[in-house]
């Protein structure tokens, strides 16, 4: 009975090491941060009704996905939740939890963290993680749909216009202001123009000349973006 037990402790850590030994490592990568000014400049574009004609700000995006339950690969487990790339493994993308603690992985075994890292592989688009000392494993079912997802910080910034309607010969907009990924609730505001005024119209710093609109869409040129020089 004791060797027994001893013999299934062996094993235990054997497989256990698999999760929690050497973890291969990976290349590193940044978050994609670039200012948004959309649409170009003096371009002759079409939005419809409740869509963005204007958008300027600090945009950072970065892969991603989200699990919205547990999964479980061999003898460990990427906790549901939802994962940003932080790196590239032989052309596969490595992921780390959205909240930059741990790894998301834990061993089946203990219930603790391990530095296991998760991974899509890049040809199947199976989930799996890097295990000890250089091992791989996958799940059989479950293809995380990584997609660009917007990272929000302190400085993000966000503003857009959007177009409402059309009432008479006066049309509506909303302008919005975002920051940290939040709606600015005083910044929230509805505006309207008469084109009998002129179609030139002009908002925090934007200038737009208007070409067509009705109650559906609007044809527009931007001549200036929000707060232009």
């Amino acid at each position: 009975m004791i060797r027994k037990s001893v013999c299934n402790y062996f094993v235990l850590i054997i497989l256990t090491h698999a999760v929690v030994g050497c973890v291969a490592s990976h290349t590193a990568t940044a978050p994609d941060v670039r200012k948004v000014k959309y649409p170009e400049l003096d371009r002759e574009v079409t939005a419809g009704l409740g869509e963005r004609l204007l958008e300027s700000g600090l945009a950072i995006k970065v892969y991603g996905f989200s699990l919205q339950n547990d999964v479980d690969i061999f003898d460990g487990t990427v906790k549901a939740g939802i994962y940003h790339q932080i790196g590239l493994k032989d052309e596969h993308r490595v992921f780390g939890p959205a909240h930059g603690v741990g790894t998301g992985t834990v061993s089946v075994f203990s219930g603790l963290p391990s530095p296991a890292k998760p991974y899509v592989d890049s040809s199947s688009g199976y989930l799996c993680f890097l295990g000890g000392v250089g091992t791989r494993f996958c799940s059989d079912d479950i293809k995380p749909n990584v997609r660009l997802m917007n990272i929000y910080t302190p400085d993000s910034f966000m503003q857009e216009l959007i177009y409402t309607g059309k009432v008479d010969n006066k049309i509506r907009f909303k302008y919005r202001e975002y920051s940290n990924g939040m709606a600015r609730e005083s910044y929230n505001v509805d505006v309207e123009y008469d084109l009998n005024d002129g179609h030139i119209i002009s908002y925090k710093g934007s200038n737009i000349e208007i070409l067509e609109a009705n109650n559906t869409k609007i044809t527009y040129k931007v001549i200036t973006h929000f707060n232009s020089n």
